[in-house]
């Protein structure tokens, strides 16, 4: 796993006030769900089920389809080292930039990488593994659900890894497991971590079909899910709500926060399909402008420098309450004019 991922406030002890590194939304009301937990402490006394079947039998009656077709993980990273060691040894094609982890991954299982050089994409075997990002970390974009549908229907011999961790963060028609059941080289990944706001719980889950799930099963250890997770699990897909309960409001925010970014001299903003923007800086390397934010402001932003294909300009930022999103604005141009 690589070291520099996002949110890494646990690095600078009580400096940070506001996290704008994270792409998940920072102020969920988590009141019902730390009450529900309190009152089931009690499980951390018993071994949790050693394969979350409870839980994917719940996943499986909100996508509308078979508990064989859900495997719940250990967050979404656990689903993608799953799948580099199940196709170990395989050619991956990664487009750049998007989630270090899936180039980790496959590195850790000898995986044959090219990431979209027209020179390497000749010289790869036949069969290979997609990853794609689909909103993409860290820019934003989103391809198209006709487009996906139709790469991925036409090309069976190709493995496709869909990342949709970020789909509760944008209004772009996505694949949905329920109309994919009959396509057998998919592998849609979700997160119901940053669907509810958890990220610290570790919930993610894959759907595809029932014969390829059963082999991916086949990778993964008992008791990847602590007792209190998969309890908060099930408790959030009974009565929990989504991090983002009014995703126009908070879209609409983001388009704001984008325009005011936008209007600092020596910042270019690229366009977002979703709640979070890569950043470029003209002028100021990114590692400084998070060291003096964090420091002077305690404000947390992406440095995103360790992205392949990416330089160190570039940083991400993702929505928050719109007084935080004025107070980095102000930061920011303070910084870049002194």
């Amino acid at each position: 796993m690589l070291e520099g991922h996002g949110d890494d406030i646990y690095r600078y002890d009580d400096l940070v006030k506001m996290n704008f590194s994270s792409n998940v939304y920072q102020h969920v009301d988590l009141t019902a769900l730390k009450t529900h937990l309190e009152d089931s402490f009690d499980l951390i006394a018993n071994y949790p089920e050693p394969q979350p079947r409870s839980l994917e039998r719940l996943i499986a009656l909100k996508e509308g389809i078979s508990p064989e077709a859900v495997l719940v993980t250990n967050g979404a990273t656990e689903a993608i080292y799953l799948i580099a060691q199940h196709f170990h040894g395989s050619a991956s094609v990664i487009p750049q930039p998007t989630f270090n982890e899936y180039a980790d991954a496959c590195r850790q299982h000898h995986h044959i990488i090219s990431y979209e050089n027209n020179d390497e994409m000749t010289k790869l075997p036949r069969d290979r593994v997609y990853w794609i990002c689909n909103p993409n970390n860290p820019s934003g974009n989103v391809l198209m659900k006709g487009f996906m549908d139709y790469v991925v229907r036409r090309s069976p011999r190709y493995t496709f890894v869909v990342d949709q961790s970020y789909e509760s963060y944008t209004k772009e028609p996505l694949l949905r497991a329920r109309e994919m059941m009959d396509v057998p080289n998919l592998i849609i990944l979700h997160s119901l971590s940053k669907t509810y706001g958890v990220p610290g719980l570790r919930l993610g889950y894959m759907t595809a079909h029932p014969n390829l799930i059963q082999l991916l099963r086949q990778h993964r250890h008992p008791w990847a899910i602590s007792a209190l997770s998969l309890e908060a699990g099930k408790f959030l897909l009974k009565n929990g709500t989504p991090a983002v309960q009014n995703l126009d409001e908070y879209l609409e925010e983001t388009d704001r926060f984008r325009s005011n970014l936008r209007d600092i001299k020596g910042v270019r903003v690229f366009e977002t399909k979703t709640n979070y923007m890569l950043c470029e800086l003209e002028t100021v390397k990114a590692s400084a402008l998070k060291y003096y934010l964090i420091h002077e402001h305690g404000m947390l932003i992406r440095d995103c420098s360790n992205f392949h294909g990416l330089s160190p300009y570039f940083f991400r930022v993702s929505t928050q309450r719109p007084e935080e999103n004025d107070a980095l604005v102000a930061a920011i141009q303070k910084y870049l004019k002194a």
